[in-house]
Order: C-alpha cells, then structure tokens, then sequence
C-alpha cells in the first residue's frame, strides 16, 4: 500500500480548508442533494463529498455508507487531491497503490474509484466528490466529463458560502476603516477641481511642519507652493489621466518642503466622486500621508537589491576563467558604487602588489606593480576584518596620510579578503572626488561580501593548485570513473599516474575506458567486473584488490576504492583512487602462508594452547590438545574462562601467577592440577606469556602440558628403583665383603691374574653398592622419606670430617686439598650427616676431575645473610651443552674428559635435594678449560647473623 503524500502547498491548503467552516458540521442539503444525483447518474452505491484535513479525510456528504471519516493514510482522496485531475482506479486489485489497502482487502471491499478534486476560490483542492463501488467497472471519457461538471456544482456551493461570509467581512472592514482613518494623523484633503477651493485637516498641515493657521487662506495653490517643482509635471499628468477614466484614481509621492527647510516625501492618494453633468470632475477626495521613513526605506531596499542582483549574478555566471570573473566583479562594483577605481591587491609583508583592477585608461595602474605598503591606505586594513569607508578624506581625521597627500584620493570603501583566517589582501574602491554623502550600509555591506565572494575564487584557485601537486606527487592514480547505462565506460579525470598503472594516458581513456579491462588478469576479470556491478546496482563502495599486466614484470598487484554516485542520466560516477600494492600484497600472501603454516602447527601441537584475555580470563581460542584432556566441547570451553580450568584451592597460585605477568609479563612453569568436565583432575605443566593484540588489547598465551604419562612412568621408574635398589643391596654387600676377605689375602694367597681378576670385582661391587646407596637415597629425597633433623650448628666440624674421609682419595689421585677458611663461628641450620653428604659429593667431584699433581680449594664468603662454602678445581670446566642437565639424576657429561670418571650420575642431584630440603642452593661457576667452582648456600642463623653484623 502506498500512503498518499502531502501537497507542496499543505500548510496554505489547510488554512484555506480552516477558512470554509464546513469542517465537523451537520449535514446539509445543498451538497447531499449532489451525492444523490451522482449515485443514481453513475449508477454506483456509495458517492462522497469527502474533504481532506491534516490526518483525516471527512464526509460532508455522504450516500450509501455510515462512516464520517478514514484515516488519510490509507484513503484514495489523499492521492486524488495531488492534482487537479479526475483519479480513476478501476480495479482496486490490480493497482499496486491500493491491492492491500484495508479499504480494499476489508469491509466496505472498495474495487472501482473515482474522485474530482474540489477546488476553493484560491486553487486549493480541499477534498473530492468521490464515487465509490465494490465491483471493478469502466469509466469512460463522457462519465468523467459528467462527474467533472457534478463537482463544479460542489465547487459553487462551497465558494458561494465563502463570498457571502467575506462580503459580510467587508462590510465590516470599511466600517472599521473609516474609523481608523478618523482616529489617526492622516492628513486628508477636499477640493473642488473647478473653482480650486480646497479643504485641508490638521494633520495634512502638520506633515510639513505647519499649523493649518498658519497656511490660511488655503487654496489648490497652497499645495502647488509647497510641493517639489520636479514632481509636478508627473502629478498633473496623473490627474489628468484620472480625469480622463484612464486611471481609477490618482496615486503619487512626492516631495513636498517642510517648514525647516529640507524636503519630506509624501504619499498623495485622491479620486473623483462627483462629477458634473457634462463629464468634467467636480468634488475629488483624498489621503497625505508622511512616507518619508517608507521612501528610504526603499531606497535602501533597491540599493540592496541593486547589490544583491550584482551579487547574485556574479554567483550565477558560467564563466570559468577566475581572472575574467574577478575583472567583471570589479566593474561592477565601481559602476555601483559610482567610484572609477577599482584594485584587488594583495599584501605580502610590507609591499602591496596589483592582481586585477579597473580604472580609466590615464590612470598609470599596471598589473604586478607593487607599492610600499604604508603609501596606500590598506595599511589602515592591518589587523582590522572589518571594512573602512571614507567618503571625504579632506574633512576625515586621514588627511594627513601618506596615501592621500601622495595620490590625492577623496573617496575610498575598502574591505579585507582572508584566505583561510589569513590576510590575502584587499578589495577597494577609490575616487579622486568626495561624496556629498556617506557611504551607506548597504554599499559597505556590498563590498564585504563582494571581498567574499573574490577571497573564495582566489583560495579555489590556490586550492587547485595545491591540489594539483599533491595529486602529481600521490603515489597511484586519482580517478573518476563512468559507467552507463549502455555499458560504456570512461575516466572523464585520471590523474598523470594512470601512465604508470594501466599503461595508459589520461587522455586515451577520458572517453573510453574499455582498453584498461584488457589489462586485468584473466582470473581476476569476473571477480573485478561483478563488484562494479555490485557497487553500480547498491550505490556501496567499490573496493578490489587485483592484478594488472606489467609489460616490463608481469603481473603486478593494485588496490582500487571508490565512492559511487548515481548520476541525472541514468550513470554512475566513482570517484577513488588505484595504488600499486605488489610489494605489500606479496608480503601479505606471504604472511597469510605463513600465518596458515602456523595455524597448523598450533593444531597439530601436542601440547594444550590457549588464548585468554587478561583482563577477563575469557577464552578467545583454543586447540585440540587442549581440548582432548579436558573432556571439554570447544563451544563449552569458550563460553567460560580460564579459571575453570583450576581447583577452587588456586588462589594463592593464582595471585603469584598474576604478580609474575606483572613484573615480568609471563609465569611459570608451574605445576597444577586440571580440573576436567567431568570434575576429575589431570596434572600439567602450565607457562604463558602476557602479549597486547595489534589493537592494544592484553592477552595471555598459555602452554598447558599433560604429564600423567611422565608422573605414571616417573612413579613406575621410582617404584623400580626402589624394589631393586633393596633387592640388590643385601647380596651386594655379602658380595663385596666376600671379594674383600679373598682380596686381602685372608683366605690364602692367591695366582697374580686371580688376584687382579679379583680386585677388580670387589672394586666394581663396591660402585655397584655406592649406586644402590645413591639410589635409595635419591628416592628418599624425592618421595619426602627421608628425615632432616634440622638444628644449628657450626659447620667446621662437619667440613673437617669430610676432607678428613677423603683424603686417602685425593692422595690416590695425586690431588691436594687447600682450605683457605677456618670457618669458625660459622652457624647454619643443617643436617649434620646430610650436609655433610652434600659437601662430600661435591669435594670428591672436584677431586675426581683435578689434573694429577693438581689442587682443590676450599673457602667461603658471606652475602646477604647467607654463608656459602665454595670448592673450587682446577679440572677441565663444564662443557656449554652439559650445564642445563648437570643437576638431574643420572646426568654425566659426554665428553673424552669426563668419559672414564667413575660415578653414578645421582651425587649432583642428590646434593641439589639435599640443599633443597634445607632451605639452601647448590650452584656453579665455570669456565671450560679453567675448572670449576661449586658452591653451597645457607642461611646463616640468628645468633651467627647477629654476630657478624
């Protein structure tokens, strides 16, 4: 259903409408006596005098129907009343206006329509006479005209009751008239036109500063006297045509002199009511009344439309060459203003320079020519935006400027032209002759907008300039592109760098742009043609990335985006741009490949990966890995956050997991337990990194990593070595005890090559048994069973008695212990045995890989309330690829050095463990080549801190 619109002229038609007073009133008979007439002429069931208010259409009349009103949106009369013309709807069904109107598809089921406009005095259409029936029928030329002629008759009834309310109206008018004429100062006159006798009111004297006193004896004679000699020529002729019939009455102004001396305009309006038997006029009655205020008035008012007309045409003219415009502009103004000179300068700095002018041909004006600024009065211009007007500069306070005494100028109007906030110059006009008057508001008014008017063309032309340039200098091509509706396409603007896009010039495609299609990339052509389309039939911005032929390279990559315009002709314009992206499109695929590459990875990785806001927590992407442990669907996963992931027991965790992405911007590794969907829990190894996406949003990258297989094997090799470490340690040391008896020759001497055999088993049981030792109590540490009885103690004692064990092994191997500290008063928290284990491991270490004939140094040194024992040797250093894994169990480095040096691999470990559990550190400096430097540290207690404070 389509709503009827309004008429342009709504506002009026309703006034006229209001006017009529038949709005909401009974019926009456002289309109229902004419929608009877038309039910039974058109042989129709319902006809209406319908009459269409703001939101409503209303039935004077009506027959054949018991509403008194629609709504206007979804009546036929509101489409009818937008021309004068009959509207016919034959068959309401088949028009796509009213097929779903409810007046169609309800009751009363209206399917044939036909209305006449109806007209007031004024034109306006009011309403219709409307024939209305619920079957589709035909409506011939003759049945309109018949219709036509019936709403005519309306037309009369209700302009017929409108003449007699405003004949009515008048008459109350000219009482109301006559008694406003009486009650004012009107001056109002009589005179017989044949004897000369005239009557003149008080006021008619007043006008000229009089009393009727004192113009006695008053006569025709006495207006003659006072009235302007220029004016009476015209007023007899006036009189003389309103004698004559020629003019219904005598209407004049003019001037008439006032008792100070100057002249007032008066408005004389008069006209014959008496006339004689013969024609001649007899009696002629009339009006004075003071328009001088009204005169100018419209002198001003012709002045302004003088310079609006100027104004306006100058805005209007067609032509393109900014100096011609500018040069006419300049005429026109003086012509106006009445002053020969006429001078756009422009000032830069000191000196005011002559772009355009008019002037009489002995004026000496050239173009370009330049003048110090302080010898012309624009130097008064300076830091005013308003406009200065002198109109005698001998009797103004200038007269003794440099200007005036050097040129002589009188008369001068000026007004300051900005371009962009900036003083450009000015717009002045000058006359070597004063003015008997000032200049007015107006004119002053004109030159300012005139100044405008020039500003606006001189910054269009400094604009398309600048433009200019920076277009020759912008990388890719500037564009307009057309497209008709035939299919013909142009560039109607291409900038310069089109030459170096399509290989084309500006010129060549300015009116067909078909060739530049050729040039596109045969898998590209069809993407490229169906967005132009697109953006043709949408009116959206067009915007494509394709390939172009490059004769010297191939193909290359351009980037196109454009605006699109729909233009009178039935074509659309583009306007856009076209650059050149082959590099970066380049590095584009090649990050897309890269980034696909990584999308990969990051699936297939077998550890758990996901991306978290920092904020929120809330997960933004996740992979398989991560998913497959967790029993989690990925929609279940990303409705929630990582903390669902954690036992509700993680907040202390939590906060140190938070304190570390502070300071540092990542965390871990920490080991956790991961709570499934299902509630259970999984431990894994977690670490993340704190990173800010391209539009500065923080986000975490977290790395979880199952470990239930490494914890099973790890508690599998742990249970292991426990059972065989105490399976093995029995016979072993009944072994190693046997091999001791027989080695020692107690049981007998025995053949050289058997003792040798047997010495070298009884030392590999030995080692066999230092690693079942090494191993259970490896496992003690780990698992938590071995007891720490932690207490203070000095630890001299306890160094002593390891250097003391070891010695006979360090003279076996030609090594010499060194200590360098006497260790006393030194006080820790330690377990004797244990730390004792732990210095043990170290010193035989540093002995086991000293040189013959070399040294092993045994200090100490305090440091922030720690003590560390330091054991230093000269041996060949820990190899760079061995450090990370130097304290794990079973770790030996690989090297030619080290390779025959007996050991288990567990002594570095079992001290870390041991240093561990005592709240201390093992750690290591070393240099390959130079030997090394391992060191334990504790804290050192209390009383021993205090004291060495």
């Amino acid at each position: 259903m389509k709503t009827p619109e309004f008429p342009p002229e709504e506002r009026e038609r309703l006034s006229a409408l209001e006017r009529t007073g038949l709005l909401d009133t009974g019926p009456e008979e002289r309109f229902d006596r004419y929608t009877r007439m038309a039910c039974k002429a058109f042989n129709v069931p319902i006809a209406l005098v319908s009459l269409v208010d703001s939101n409503r259409q209303w039935f004077k009349s009506c027959q054949g129907i018991s509403a008194t009103e629609t709504s206007r949106e979804i009546s036929f009369c509101g489409h009818a009343i937008l021309s004068s013309d009959l509207l016919v709807i034959e068959d309401a069904q088949q028009d796509e206006r009213f097929k779903d109107n409810p007046l169609v598809t309800e009751d009363p089921f209206l399917r044939f329509y036909a209305g006449a406009p109806l007209h007031n005095s004024e034109g306006f259409r009011l309403g219709t006479l409307c024939l209305i029936d619920q079957a589709a029928r035909s409506f011939d030329q003759n049945e309109q005209s018949l219709l036509r002629e019936i709403a005519d008759c309306v037309e009369r009834e209700i302009n017929l009751q409108a003449a007699a309310e405003f004949y009515q109206e008048l008459k109350h008018s000219e009482r109301r008239a006559r008694a406003i004429i009486d009650g004012t100062r009107i001056g109002t006159w009589e005179w017989n036109v044949q004897t000369g006798e005239t009557v003149f009111n008080e006021r008619w004297a007043n006008i000229c500063g009089y009393t009727l006193d004192e113009l006695m004896p008053v006569s025709i004679k006495t207006w003659v006297g006072l009235a302007h000699p220029d004016d009476l020529p015209e007023s007899e002729r006036l009189l003389k045509a309103h004698f004559a019939g020629e003019l219904s009455e005598y209407d004049y102004r003019c001037r008439m002199k006032h008792k100070n001396g100057h002249w007032v305009w008066v408005h004389d309006r008069g006209q014959v009511f008496e006339w004689s038997h013969d024609g001649k006029p007899v009696m002629m009655y009339g009006t004075h009344a003071d328009v001088t205020e009204v005169m100018n008035n419209l002198n001003k008012t012709q002045q302004q439309n003088e310079a609006l007309a100027i104004l306006n045409d100058l805005a209007l003219d067609t032509e393109t060459n900014d100096d011609i415009r500018i040069e006419r502009a300049l005429r026109l103004g003086s012509d106006y203003l009445n002053l020969p000179l006429g001078i756009v300068s422009e000032i830069h700095s000191n000196v005011y320079s002559i772009q355009w002018f008019v002037a009489p041909e002995d004026s000496g004006l050239e173009q370009n020519a330049s003048f110090p600024l302080r010898d012309t009065y624009c130097s008064m211009l300076l830091g005013a935006r308003e406009s200065l007007a002198i109109a005698h500069m001998a009797k103004s306070g200038y007269r003794g400027h440099r200007c005036y005494e050097k040129f002589g100028l009188e008369s001068y109007l000026a007004a300051p032209i900005f371009i962009k906030d900036h003083l450009y110059g000015t717009l002045n006009f000058s006359s070597p002759e004063p003015r008997e008057q000032d200049f007015s508001e107006t004119e002053i008014t004109f030159v300012t907008l005139l100044a405008r008017w020039i500003g606006g063309l001189i910054e269009r032309e400094l604009s398309v300039k600048m433009l200019t340039k920076l277009v020759e200098q912008t990388p890719g091509m500037l564009y307009q592109y057309q497209l008709w509706p035939d299919g013909r396409v142009s560039f109607p603007y291409a900038s310069p760098h089109i030459e170096e896009i399509y290989g084309v010039t500006a010129e060549e495609v300015k009116d067909d742009a078909s060739v530049c299609f050729t040039k596109i990339h045969p898998d590209d052509f069809s993407a490229v043609s169906a967005s132009i389309e697109q953006s043709a039939e949408a009116l959206t911005i067009w915007h494509s990335q394709y390939r172009l032929a490059n004769g010297q390279s191939g193909w290359r990559w351009v980037e196109g985006k454009s605006s699109p315009e729909k233009m009178p002709d039935g074509s659309v314009m583009w306007h856009g741009y076209i650059a050149d992206i082959d590099e970066s499109k380049h590095t584009e695929l090649a990050l897309q490949e890269s980034e696909a590459q990584l999308r990969r990875l990051y699936e297939l990785s077998p550890i758990g990966i996901a991306l978290t806001d920092y904020r929120s927590g809330a997960f933004l992407d996740v992979n398989e890995a991560l998913l497959e442990p967790t029993g989690y669907r990925r929609e279940q996963l990303m409705a929630g956050d990582y903390w669902q992931l954690l036992p509700p027991n993680f907040e202390q965790r939590q906060q140190e997991i938070i304190a570390e992405l502070q300071a540092e911007k990542r965390f871990g590794p920490h080991e956790v337990e991961i709570v499934r969907a299902n509630g259970s829990t999984y431990p894994a190894i977690v670490r993340g990194m704190r990173i800010n996406s391209p539009s500065g949003q923080p986000l975490i990258w977290t790395l979880i990593e199952d470990i239930s297989e490494q914890k099973k094997v790890d508690r599998m090799k742990s249970e292991f070595i426990s059972t065989v470490s105490h399976e093995l340690r029995t016979p072993l040391t009944s072994i190693s005890g046997s091999l001791g008896l027989i080695e020692s020759g107690t049981l007998g001497a025995l053949p050289p090559q058997a003792e040798r055999m047997v010495s070298i088993a009884h030392r590999n049981a030995d080692q066999l048994k230092q690693l079942v030792d090494d191993l259970l109590d490896m496992e003690k540490l780990v698992s938590g069973k071995m007891t720490m009885h932690l207490q203070n103690e000095e630890m001299t004692p306890v160094i002593e008695e390891s250097i003391e064990r070891l010695k006979t092994y360090a003279l076996e191997s030609g090594v010499a212990i060194r200590v360098t500290d006497d260790f006393d008063g030194r006080i820790a928290k330690i377990d004797h045995s244990r730390f004792g284990q732990a210095f043990t491991n170290l010193l035989s270490n540093a002995i086991k890989f000293s040189p013959a004939n070399g040294q092993v140094q045994v200090s100490s040194k305090i440091d922030q309330g720690c003590i560390q024992i330091l054991v230093t040797d000269q041996g060949p250093g820990i190899p760079d690829s061995f450090r990370p894994r130097i304290f794990q169990k079973f770790a030996q480095a690989d090297s030619s050095d080290t390779r025959g040096k007996r050991g288990t691999g567990l002594g570095l470990a079992i001290t870390k463990e041991i240093m561990t559990q005592m709240g201390g550190d093992v750690g290591f400096d070393s240099e390959q080549g130079q030997g090394s430097c391992f060191w334990l540290s504790l804290p050192l207690a209390e009383t021993d801190t205090n004291s060495t404070a």
